[in-house]
């Protein structure tokens, strides 16, 4: 495994299989890089290509790269007696940010053993790549160029197009088999097996155009397999997230506004490797603004208003040229498996979600699986040193890399299933995390949802939010199964579902919130999303989002997916906040807004997506809802069972009984009194000072759809069904109410109504319509 940095361990290292072999290979880059035979031992008979260690030695272990850039390089051959000469396929292994190539008899030696060939290579900017003032004083002295060897933080251009070069000089030499080449990295290294992937055979001009991808010698190339770790897909969002990702949305790029900044582990990750960034040398103060990483992050920090020219190159170049999400799609990409971590703050699964559901779009019979397991970065576990997860996920991860590389690298095995494949999230560590759970696709793993409405209008104060909480669930000083005393937090707003019932329930997806929401200034606040299980007097995170909101109108909050089982006993609670951290450190999850202001919410519609079938947990798990599309959305392919709905049509359903309140049997009117029966469905824990209205649905005695009867303040429990008496209104009492009279010295008597067909109004909102039912004298 390699580390991703210095503040803490990342890396959760699937490598890979597949085989075949290589001759008598004394040298590779034309006589650049010696190779020595090993002796004795369990890599008896292996090419191992390196340069001696050391900044000093830079220039004995370093390769030109196509624009003369020195590239810090280890290569690594099978053993031929076992495997025959090569050509060999090869597998491109790559590191974590901060950290370097990867080292002969390490992690590359799992290819090796299986006849693969091995590639390791030291990004530019980092260690012997340009990326000590050491390492620069030794290259330079050896008349090789540092001027473009600062770090550029894994573009498309660069870092992506230095592998694609060096496996092409290892083509033309005639040692490796240019269309059967494999990559596979974590975090950094992942972004670029994304991008590697999705160019399959091209690469990447400085202009941002595109070219084939061939050797220096007119060889064509092409990757054959991917196995991405923990990746990015959008640089951008990963980093800043709006909110406007949604896991069941075609197509998802990245769009105005500015994002809110995931400030404490991007505060921890960038000391750990940024010595270099757009900067021309050692000693140079002057920086290319296009990689002038540390600039970007001094904007970032700043915070709102993002109206500068910095936010516009951050988000431009973020996009362009640094994310596998826009690179062209006009080809298929190829085989892709990708894991992601459940708990991972940094890249969490919508991050390759946003990929699968366009390119299965464009693509349907293109090769992707996906793994999400209790891996990748912090709040994941951390499991070692240098290991970032739980063993027994890791080590499936390590099965499932050298089954998708023995069958498109080495023709080995069958071709193994395009799945979505799971290991749930469990709580304590030193369990073993559940699953695996597979499905052929994300959307069909959750097979029903809790839901919940509440049509109040709620207010979401500007400095609302528990700051020792907020430390407390950070991404860097937390862990995902880290719990606190159950906090209420005034000036936010919570969602609590019923307990969970014998059985437990399973989230398997993203919860969302869709509500009315306004704001004063859209673009500007935000929303901070935590789900919770609370259990015993503390309360844990198992799901989190960030969301800018838009100024005024029905809205979509989405949280990262997750899968994670509530225990019977336990209550569900969602919570909005107008923030998940205190500043720009450590200690934050996302760096608040400067220019917060109250947020309203009403009509808001919480769904839980759940493991569970229909019906299930006593009533609580119902069929999942249409999803709901934001204005120029498609709903992904994969969810065209579930259907969905615009966003403008939300709410306007018309559809009875939706709330945690209802009528049950026909109201009753005798005296001066209505009855009802009120229910409080089992799915909430309380039905608490709703507002029941009875109204005629047409005309009575001359009045237009009087109003009949009206109580505020009504309470029901949990599952509970309660009679409620209300007082009738004068008009209602006139219509039911018999009246005797007399006209021409005659006694009459004008009966009244015995049946009058009304609407039920809950919280001012129709709930249904029901007769109601004269039992008795009407007074």
């Amino acid at each position: 495994m390699r580390k991703l940095g210095v503040l803490f361990a990342f890396m959760f290292m699937l490598l890979a299989v597949p085989t075949v072999a290589n001759a008598a290979i004394t040298d590779v880059f034309a006589g650049k890089i010696p190779c020595t035979t090993q002796g004795p031992g369990p890599d008896q008979g292996q090419r191992w290509c390196a340069g001696p260690g050391g900044n000093g030695n830079a220039h004995l272990a370093t390769v030109n790269s196509w624009d003369g850039s020195p590239i810090d390089v280890n290569v690594g051959f099978p053993n031929e007696a076992v495997y025959g000469p090569g050509p060999y396929p090869l597998a491109m292994f790559f590191h974590g940010f901060g950290g370097g190539k990867e080292g002969l008899g390490g992690d590359l030696q799992r290819f090796l053993d299986q006849g693969i060939a091995v590639f390791s290579m030291t990004e530019r900017g980092f260690n012997n790549s340009c990326g000590s003032p050491a390492a620069i004083t030794a290259l330079e002295s050896n008349g090789q160029n540092c001027s473009k060897g600062f770090i550029h933080l894994m573009d498309t251009r660069y870092e992506v197009r230095d592998s694609q070069y060096l496996a092409g000089i290892l083509a033309d030499q005639g040692v490796i088999q240019p269309k059967k080449i494999g990559t596979v990295g974590a975090s950094y290294g992942g972004g670029k097996s994304m991008a590697l992937g999705a160019l399959k055979n091209r690469i990447m001009l400085p202009d941002g155009n595109y070219a084939p991808w061939k050797s220096p010698g007119g060889t064509d190339m092409e990757i054959a397999a991917a196995a991405p770790i923990v990746p990015w897909t959008d640089f951008a969002y990963s980093l800043l997230p709006n909110g406007r990702t949604l896991d069941y949305v075609k197509d998802s790029p990245y769009k105005k506004p500015f994002g809110v900044l995931k400030s404490g582990i991007v505060s921890a990750l960038l000391p750990s490797g940024d010595n270099f960034s757009g900067q021309f040398g050692v000693g140079n103060e002057t920086a290319d603004p296009s990689f002038d990483i540390l600039g970007w992050k001094a904007v970032m920090d700043a915070g709102e208003p993002y109206d500068s020219p910095t936010a516009d190159v951050i988000l431009n170049e973020m996009t362009q040229h640094h994310s596998s999400y826009y690179i062209d799609d006009s080809v298929k990409p190829a085989p892709m498996l990708i894991a992601q971590g459940l708990m991972d703050d940094l890249f969490p699964i919508d991050e390759p979600l946003r990929y699968y559901n366009r390119t299965k779009a464009n693509y349907p019979d293109a090769d992707i699986s996906l793994l999400f397991a209790d891996v990748g970065h912090p709040r994941a576990p951390l499991a070692g040193v240098n290991a970032q997860g739980r063993p027994a996920d890791i080590e499936l991860g390590y099965q499932r890399v050298d089954n998708w590389f023995a069958h498109y690298l080495k023709g080995e095995g069958p071709k193994p299933a395009n799945q979505s494949e799971v290991k749930t999230m469990v709580c304590p560590y030193e369990e073993p995390s559940g699953g695996p759970f597979t499905a052929a696709n994300w959307a069909s793993m959750s097979k029903g949802e809790i839901r919940m409405t509440d049509p109040a209008t709620r207010m979401i104060n500007a400095d609302a939010g528990d700051d020792d909480l907020a430390i407390g669930f950070s991404t860097v000083l937390s862990s995902g199964c880290s719990q606190k005393a159950e906090t209420v937090e005034p000036g936010t707003i919570d969602y609590t579902f019923s307990t969970v019932p014998a059985g437990g329930l399973t989230l398997m997806g993203a919860p969302t919130v869709i509500a009315d929401i306004s704001v004063p200034n859209g673009g500007e606040s935000e929303i901070a999303a935590r789900l919770f299980e609370v259990k015993d007097g503390l309360e844990r995170v198992v799901a989190r989002g960030l969301y800018r909101p838009d100024a005024s109108g029905p809205q979509v909050i989405q949280l990262h997916g997750n899968a994670y089982n509530f225990e019977a006993g336990a209550k569900i609670r969602l919570q909005l906040l107008p923030k998940d951290g205190t500043d720009v450190s450590l200690a934050s999850y996302g760096r608040p807004s400067n220019l917060q202001q109250d947020i309203t919410v009403k009509n808001a519609e919480i769904r839980i997506p759940v493991a569970e079938a229909p019906g299930t947990a006593g009533g609580m798990v119902t069929q999942t809802s249409p999803k709901v599309l934001p204005t120029g959305s498609e709903l992904a392919p994969d969810y065209a069972g579930v259907g969905s709905i615009p966003i403008s049509e939300w709410n306007k359903t018309g559809e009875p009984n939706v709330g945690p309140l209802k009528m049950v049997a026909r109201p009753t009117v005798k005296g001066k009194k209505m009855r009802v029966n009120m229910l409080c469905s089992a799915k909430f824990d309380s039905c608490s000072k709703a507002t029941v209205a009875v109204r005629a649905t047409g005309k009575v005695r001359g009045v237009k759809k009087p109003l009949l009867a009206k109580r505020k303040g009504i309470t029901v429990g949990t599952g509970k069904t309660k009679r409620v008496y209300m007082n009738l209104t004068k008009k209602a009492r006139k219509i039911f109410r018999n009246k005797t009279f007399r006209k021409k010295g005659k006694k009459k008597v004008r009966k009244g109504a015995k049946k009058v067909r009304s609407s039920i109004l809950i919280n001012g909102k129709k709930n249904g319509v029901r007769t109601v039912l004269r039992i008795g004298k009407v007074r």
